[in-house]
């Protein structure tokens, strides 16, 4: 979620170290950006955000932390499922459970539940056996079973099974005790998906036996790895990633099968999976298409350049630029907050607490759902880019990048190279460094010449797109 500074880029390839890369791999993984970075991506994932029925960024802010402490601590997967899963109390992951957005009927928390952790898509089930697959609707509500004694008390989560009955959202919700199958109109039976019923003995705290099981499950494993591998390629082994079914294959299940077995095998490390993925062969093939592969999209036979995250994006802007985003939260102008100059947009919290225009023509997520992101262009972006503040105005401020340079009195060679490394994290080729001198020359402003070169990098697709 990061460039790295022009000074970093020339130590790395000047470097003649055989093992240069996966040294770099090992300081990038114990980095405060590595934390920053995951942070973003596990808050989105498990949808942290400020939500209409509950409106208290205290409650948001405090599973923010605690997904923060979980990454930075490199804590087992398992172990941030479980909690995730079978919190109680008033703090941390407990917040997910607060009535907001989709997440209001126990329906709703089991389908989200088996997408997240288990990538499978079990909605159709919820009325009528899935259509499909062998999913039947009795599984879909036995797993519903789990919730029923899922109370919320003005915010203190807990399983209570002495709770009324919950039919409609109020301050007990949830499950309230009893789950009503919809077909049968009888109570439910908590119930794994393999059909074993929970025994009465394990009653006390059923969430916690589902998250157990549900993260002992081989595919807690490959779900996991099959996202994680969709961050860092674009698409998962199984696509989209939260979509395994018998209609819709891997592209290559024994890689699959080798990366979830070591993922169980290594205590569900997050950081070894990220490190076996970085440091394979096909992570670091080129994006440049050949014959034999410019059609390829699914054998990874080159590196697919998508477009970055709107978030990621933003930051990268200001990053190169040199002028941060001020972030302004949505209360009326006299009273409005501000977060504090240099904050990044992966920082925020509660996205939806910050109106931004570039975010929204982006497509940031606003996590009232599960994150499905469009990477797609459209008019919005290719206008912004044209006359939007965040592509000009950035240009001219005193202080930006540009703005140091001329003032540092550098040479065009010099300007253009740290642009490029800046922005590209490469030198420019001669034939590039030509042509742009040549333009600059021409020009009767220097300083207007330079801001559109720089215009000119950020709008490029090699600076906009992961390569």
């Amino acid at each position: 979620g990061t460039l790295p500074p022009p000074e970093r880029v020339r130590e790395f390839l000047s470097s003649r170290d055989a093992r240069k890369r996966d040294k770099l791999i090992d300081v990038l993984l114990n980095s405060p950006e590595y934390v920053d970075y995951w942070t973003f991506r596990f808050a989105d994932l498990y949808r942290v955000g400020v939500y209409p029925n509950n409106g208290n960024p205290k409650e948001s802010q405090s599973y923010w932390e605690w997904i923060r402490s979980s990454v930075s601590e490199n804590k087992p997967y398992n172990e941030i499922a479980q909690e995730r899963l079978a919190p109680q109390g008033y703090e941390g992951a407990s917040r997910h459970y607060l009535p907001y957005g989709s997440v209001a009927q126990v329906s709703d928390v089991v389908a989200e539940e088996i997408r997240v952790f288990m990538g499978r898509r079990l909605d159709c089930a919820q009325c009528h056996n899935h259509p499909f697959e062998s999913w039947s609707q009795d599984q879909f509500w036995g797993v519903a079973g789990f919730f029923g004694p899922l109370t919320s008390l003005n915010g203190l989560i807990i399983d209570d099974h002495q709770a009324n009955a919950m039919t409609t959202v109020g301050n007990v919700r949830v499950g309230g005790g009893k789950v009503i199958h919809p077909r049968t109109k009888k109570e439910v039976e908590p119930a794994f998906l393999d059909g074993r019923v929970l025994p009465k003995s394990s009653m006390a705290d059923p969430r916690l036996e589902l998250a157990k099981w549900m993260t002992s499950h081989p595919y807690f494993a490959e779900a996991t790895v099959n996202r994680m591998w969709g961050y860092f390629f674009g698409r998962g082994i199984v696509d989209p990633v939260d979509d395994f079914r018998s209609t819709n294959p891997p592209t290559h299940p024994d890689l699959l099968e080798a990366l979830s077995q070591d993922f169980r095998q290594h205590g569900y490390d997050l950081k070894r999976l990220i490190r076996l993925i970085a440091q394979s062969k096909t992570y670091q093939l080129s994006s440049a298409p050949r014959e034999t592969n410019k059609d390829d999209r699914i054998n990874y036979s080159r590196a697919v350049p998508r477009p970055l995250d709107a978030e990621v994006l933003l930051d990268a802007i200001c990053q190169v630029t040199g002028v941060p985003e001020v972030f302004h939260t949505a209360i009326n102008l006299k009273d409005r907050g501000e977060e504090p100059p240099g904050t990044r947009a992966i920082n925020l919290k509660e996205p939806d607490r910050y109106p931004s225009r570039f975010l929204e023509i982006y497509g940031r997520s606003l996590r009232l759902s599960l994150p499905d992101r469009n990477g797609q262009a459209n008019l919005g972006q290719a206008l912004h880019m044209l006359a939007g503040s965040t592509y000009t105005k950035k240009l001219s401020e005193e202080g930006s990048r540009v703005d140091r340079l001329l003032k540092s009195g550098a040479s065009n060679r010099e300007v253009i190279e740290e642009l490029c490394l800046a922005a590209l994290s490469r030198f420019p080729t001669r034939e590039e460094h030509a042509k742009v001198a040549e333009v600059i020359r021409q020009r009767s402003s220097r300083r207007e010449a330079i801001e559109d070169l720089l215009w000119g990098l950020i709008s490029s697709r090699e600076f906009a797109e992961n390569h």
